[in-house]
């Protein structure tokens, strides 16, 4: 498995050549997606990290979606001059969940070109409806209804409407196209409480505009054009976790569907947190979706999970089931043996690979891809590791390292 123009994962460990794979090569994979499984700490974050930095030296967007652990993505992200976002009601940064943004529409008008006319405020709108199913799960058709005047009189207060012309600020003269200032929740919030037939929509949205969620009630405020983003979504929890997973999703889907000429890769780390059991159905179908048509505009997703059987829970396995099937590249890291012979049953592993699987020690797993199965060994520099590692050990030994470099001691 050598591909031409790819990244180095390590070696093949039955005959020591290189494994370097190319998964955006269309003409070789039938898409770019894959899914790392392993016990808890088999080594999936490290892996998944390691391909992140390789390809964002290769010039590929990156963006890492954290629903747990994000902590530990931060230490790389922050080397690299990445953007390190933390989504949680304790963190300053903040993405505007009603903002309207300025899609770039260049490639898709020279590939297929003028596009058909689509009111952005209604495309908003019907996200805002998926936003809040997951904010009030049991929102009446009536309160949705209601909801949906709301959200139309809040943007009218801006000045926004239907007419895609109403979305631009004519008296920014020194950018020109750039969109009018958009509506927070706390104004929606406004226009919810004056109706008695809204109030009880105005007392949950609340929370998040007044209460201890208040920090999603602001413009957006950080840097959204960084090639190696990372969304930290761990400090949620409940309810919150999914709304916080949404806002992000939200974000993402806007940029990988922008240019799909431009190579691009949506990793989900710890992924059961988020078509877990635990979970509920629009927030799988929001990561099942990105899986189905991402191929679609350039696009890679890669996720990474533990908890098989949590993996395989909701819905009787529909989504653990989906997000394997739409992966024509699995890497398979260390498991126990009832995990390690529940991915037998999809993947026809052998009894010696499903061995072998429950014998991995770190740094070792199994790639699958095209009908292949071949072990390998991870390889790494030691700048890498330093970056990544979670290791108690050898996070010791960093700081010990830095230490005497500050202190310009011989190492």
């Amino acid at each position: 498995m050598c591909d031409d123009n790819g990244i180095l994962l390590g070696v093949n460990k039955h005959n020591n050549s290189l494994i370097i794979v190319d998964i955006f090569n269309s003409r070789t994979y039938k898409n770019a997606n894959m899914a790392i499984l392993g016990t808890s700490g088999a080594g999936k974050t490290f892996t998944l990290q390691l391909m992140a930095l390789r390809m964002r030296r290769k010039g590929i967007q990156v963006f890492i979606l954290a629903p747990l652990k994000g902590q530990e993505l931060h230490r790389a992200c922050t080397n690299i001059g990445g953007e390190f976002i933390q989504i949680s009601p304790a963190s300053k940064n903040c993405i505007n969940i009603m903002e309207i943004r300025r899609a770039d529409k260049s490639v898709d008008e020279l590939l297929d070109g003028p596009s058909i006319e689509k009111s952005e405020l209604a495309a908003k709108i019907q996200k805002l409806h998926i936003f809040f199913s997951l904010l009030i799960p049991d929102m009446s058709h009536e309160e949705k209804q209601l909801l949906d005047d709301a959200l139309i009189k809040t943007y009218a207060f801006k000045g926004i409407t239907h007419d895609n012309a109403t979305l631009e600020d004519e008296s920014n003269f020194e950018n020109p196209g750039s969109y009018k200032e958009m509506p927070i929740l706390g104004d929606l919030y406004e226009v919810l409480k004056k109706s008695p037939d809204t109030k009880r929509l105005a007392n949950i949205l609340n929370r998040l505009v007044h209460g201890s969620a208040s920090t999603f009630n602001q413009q957006t405020n950080v840097s959204l054009d960084n090639k190696y983003i990372v969304l930290d979504i761990s400090e949620l929890t409940g309810d919150l976790l999914t709304v916080g997973m949404f806002v992000a999703l939200d974000y993402v889907w806007d940029k990988a569907k922008e240019n799909r000429t431009q190579e691009k890769a949506i990793f989900i780390d710890e992924c059961w947190q988020l078509i877990g059991g635990s979970s509920n159905r629009l927030a799988a179908d929001f990561v099942l979706e990105i899986f189905k048509i991402i191929r679609g505009y350039g696009g890679s997703a890669i996720c990474a999970s533990q908890d098989l059987n949590d993996f395989f829970a909701l819905d009787d396995g529909k989504y653990g089931k989906g997000i394997i099937n739409n992966s024509k590249t699995k890497i398979i890291l260390n498991l126990e043996d009832d995990e390690a012979q529940r991915v037998q049953q999809f993947m026809n592993l052998s009894e010696a690979e499903v061995m072998e699987i429950t014998h991995f020690e770190r740094g070792s797993g199994l790639i699958s891809t095209n009908n292949n199965n071949i072990t390998v060994e991870f390889k790494c520099s030691q700048l890498e590791k330093d970056l990544i590692t979670t290791d108690r050990r050898e996070l010791q030994e960093l700081i010990e390292r830095t230490k005497q470099q500050n202190e310009g001691l011989p190492l």
